[in-house]
């Protein structure tokens, strides 16, 4: 055969073995696990009680409090697809839950108005809020949501007051905090209700 001086083109590509087929594949990257709603449910409820264990965490515990409040899944709506007042989800003990709402009942008297009037009250720095207090360790006190729909300008104002009432107070002021204690307050829960020690009275004053 003559020499042209011309070099001969693979007969395949680089990295080919010679044999043909496919290349040869690198690791499976495994299938990530679908989780059951009720797992989900219950692991988010797990995370947001040890969460308000920590006054540090306080906020982060009032975001998964409001995921897990009935159709909290619209809060992770893009902004512009939210309607409506914001929700706030306050975690607390379910005998003093159904306390407030039959005492508000029997006065006439609506939840939200009442918190409203409470935000007010200390935005004018007429209410000082009381630092939580926390359930007896170990006990099994049920717990659930309060959701209370508030005026967004008074949301707003109140989250902005929180940092300055935090630093003047010694615990994290959050507007859920500010909101449950004047709900206590307004309708006589004590310190061994939180606790879970006692069962508050249901009957109106």
């Amino acid at each position: 055969m003559e020499d042209t001086g011309l070099a001969i083109a693979p007969t395949h590509p680089p990295n080919r073995s010679n044999h043909g087929g496919s290349p040869p594949k690198g690791p499976r990257m495994p299938r990530s696990r679908r989780l059951a709603p009720d797992v989900v449910r219950a692991r988010l409820t797990v995370l947001a009680d040890r969460l308000h264990k920590r006054d540090e965490d306080a906020d982060f515990a009032e975001a998964v409090d409001a995921i897990l409040a009935p159709r909290g899944w619209e809060l992770l709506k893009p902004a512009a697809q939210s309607t409506g007042e914001p929700n706030l989800a306050l975690w607390m003990n379910k005998s003093i839950k159904e306390a407030i709402y039959a005492k508000a009942q029997a006065a006439g008297e609506n939840v939200r108005d009442v918190v409203e009037e409470g935000f007010r009250k200390f935005l004018a720095g007429e209410f000082t809020p009381e630092k939580p207090v926390r359930t007896v360790r170990g006990s099994q006190v049920e717990k659930d949501n309060l959701n209370v729909r508030a005026s967004a300008a008074l949301c707003g104002q109140v989250t902005k007051r929180c940092p300055a009432a935090t630093k003047e107070l010694g615990w994290e002021v959050t507007p859920g905090r500010v909101a449950m204690s004047w709900l206590y307050a307004e309708y006589g829960i004590s310190d061994d209700d939180q606790r879970g020690v006692t069962v508050p009275d249901i009957d109106a004053d």
